[in-house]
């Protein structure tokens, strides 16, 4: 009979970046917006690829250029806790967006694609969510580990349930 170790004994969920010298732990998003960010992710690549799309919700999704209020509301959602945590500490904006950036990438496409965007600065243009997934598609190969076919709301505007609190830690 096989033994399963505890997941929390090894499995991280968190994703750890530093900025400014202090380390920002983003928890793990709920599996709304973690489907939600895959979603993207799917539809950025679909996109990007020049493929066309069949799911109704995917293209709609490649389609999506969001407004300031979604971006913001997006990377709220998605950082968590760590939103409030980094507004306190008066982070920039810029910085916020590659935070922001870094996290959905994670969130869609795992860690390894998330520390090429990290890496990459912003490269010269604001991170915003469609031109991170591209810059992620482009530094890696690796695919989204979700389905292309869940069934999430499809942008973020229609989705603006507050995300859970999920605790913050240093």
């Amino acid at each position: 009979m096989t033994t399963f170790q505890d997941l929390d004994e090894f499995f991280d969920d968190s994703l750890r970046l530093p900025v400014g010298g202090k380390w920002y732990v983003i928890p793990a998003p709920d599996a709304e917006v973690g489907l939600l960010c895959q979603r993207l992710m799917h539809a950025s690549l679909a996109a990007e690829q020049g493929e066309t799309v069949e799911d109704p919700k995917l293209t709609e999704l490649a389609e999506i250029v969001l407004n300031d209020d979604e971006e913001r509301d997006l990377y709220q959602r998605i950082l968590g806790p760590v939103w409030d945590e980094l507004r306190a500490d008066k982070v920039t904006w810029p910085r916020i967006q590659h935070v922001g950036a870094t996290a959905l990438v994670w969130v869609a496409a795992g860690k390894d694609a998330a520390a090429k965007i990290w890496a990459s600065g912003g490269a010269g243009e604001a991170p915003a969510p469609n031109r991170a997934t591209r810059r992620a598609t482009a530094a890696t190969s690796t695919r989204s580990r979700g389905s292309a076919t869940t069934t999430t709301r499809t942008t973020a505007s229609r989705s603006r349930k507050a995300a859970p609190s999920r605790g913050t830690t240093s």
